[in-house]
């Protein structure tokens, strides 16, 4: 439930969210670009790479998708972001990949394939990992290069999101381990 509104039903998505030296260090890097490029700072406690959004799950179907989480054996991947980009489309500034592992992406295709027979997603989604750094960011021109961010996810979160007068709000619900 969302604790501001108390509003159901719940908007989840699954993601690893960044180890905390790791949002600390993109966090400082977003604010020295939001100085040139306006936009909203993602909180820095937020930051996460997604693996599958899911949209408004009704609050009764939770525990489900819970069960379904915890039922999985999924290993541990390797993570490096090593680049910053902007989507003109939706004026966002992001931390990626030059190349995403290929564990990642298995880890999500995984992910994705066990919630698709209980009509959690309508279909598997390619993944580009990414850490969203600014929103509503006009173009920030050349951005700086990005010293590699590298981690193991060690396991992935059911997170929940809410929008707020300051934007959105990021929680992480659950989580589960990688093997």
């Amino acid at each position: 439930m969302n604790p501001e509104t108390g509003a159901s039903p719940a908007r989840l998505f699954f993601a690893l969210w960044l180890p905390p030296e790791i949002a600390q260090r993109l966090h400082r890097q977003a604010g020295g670009i939001v100085g040139k490029s306006g936009g909203r700072l993602m909180r820095e406690e937020s930051l996460h790479v997604t693996l599958a959004f899911l949209g408004e799950v009704p609050e009764a179907r939770l525990p489900e998708l819970q069960a379904i989480a915890a039922g999985l054996d999924l290993p541990r991947v390797p993570v490096r972001l090593d680049r910053l980009g902007f989507w003109k489309h939706n004026h966002i500034v992001w931390a990626g990949c030059s190349e995403t592992a290929p564990e990642l992406s298995a880890l999500a295709g995984g992910l994705q394939r066990a919630l698709l027979p209980a009509g959690f997603l309508d279909a598997e989604r390619a993944v580009t990992p990414h850490v969203t750094l600014l929103r509503k960011a006009a173009h920030p021109g050349e951005l700086p290069a990005l010293p590699a961010q590298e981690w193991t996810a060690g396991e992935f979160v059911l997170a929940r999101s809410w929008r707020t007068e300051r934007g959105s709000t990021y929680e992480p619900a659950a989580r589960w381990p990688l093997r």
